[in-house]
């Protein structure tokens, strides 16, 4: 009888963080081995990304613009609604002719803006009314360049002091092929680099485990002016316009394991 309190007081003297422990233990047995083995194994073993080198790679290729985008359009101001817009509307319609007759296609002219607003003058005694401001542009997509400076000046001619010029966007318009080329030397020198840094830590490079990839456009300024001013067969000066290059660029961040 003694012997078994003797028994029965030893298990109840071991301390209760010990039962924990054990518990723990079984129930962790318990769940792995409920799991899929594959997703066992993985919550069991190191996982191989830990060893990776990280790299970025930039590849540039330039080509020459077969497009541009042109902002252009009419701005009038008038003491009352009506006459400018009537003046606006004829300015605009002689100027799109003008697109036209530079065989501009019709679905390459894009209405961007029209609005009508009131301009006001201020003085010491207040606001007052100036009269009425409206304005409408269109994007006209010019296919060949070298069309480019009659375009703009037959608008000119045609808009006459109502004509604005906002912007000029040279591009290329299927970018695919120097995409490709670009994306090519990005990744060799992504490679290169990563090669660069395993041979200097004393490792060996194995494959790519992720590759990101991103693209941008980058054109020159564009010239509004030159020294030298070119003359039409009429003895009109020529808006002197050069498209220059457009660089393409791509650039990839690559992740390489460590052999």
């Amino acid at each position: 009888m003694s012997t078994t309190n003797d028994y029965c007081l030893g298990i109840t003297s071991v301390p209760l963080t010990k039962f924990c422990i054990v518990g723990l233990s079984l129930l962790l047995i318990a769940t792995l081995t409920a799991c899929d083995s594959h997703v066992a194994s993985q919550l069991l073993s190191t996982s191989p990304s830990g060893r990776t080198i990280h790299v970025t790679g930039s590849g540039s290729v330039t080509g020459e613009p077969d497009i541009a985008n042109l902002n252009i359009g009419v701005s009038v101001v008038r003491p009352n609604v009506a006459d400018a817009r009537e003046e606006a509307a004829a300015a605009m319609t002689a100027l799109i002719d003008s697109l036209k007759a530079n065989n501009i296609d019709e679905k390459d002219i894009n209405t961007q803006n029209f609005s009508i607003y009131p301009q006001y003058d201020y003085t010491e005694e207040g606001r007052k009314l100036r009269g009425y401001s409206v304005n409408n542009t269109v994007r006209v997509k010019v296919r060949d360049l070298t069309t480019l400076s009659d375009v703009i000046d037959d608008a000119a001619e045609a808009g006459e002091d109502s004509i604005i010029v906002n912007s000029i966007q040279f591009m290329i318009e299927d970018t695919t092929p120097l995409q490709s080329q670009a994306r090519t030397l990005a990744v060799k020198n992504a490679e290169a680099k990563a090669q660069t840094l395993a041979d200097a830590s004393g490792v060996e490079l194995g494959k790519p485990v992720t590759i990101t990839e991103s693209t941008y456009f980058e054109s020159p300024p564009i010239p509004y002016a030159a020294a030298e001013a070119a003359f039409d067969d009429s003895g009109r000066t020529s808006t002197p316009i050069s498209p220059g290059e457009l660089t393409v660029t791509v650039n990839v961040t690559v992740i390489y394991e460590i052999e």
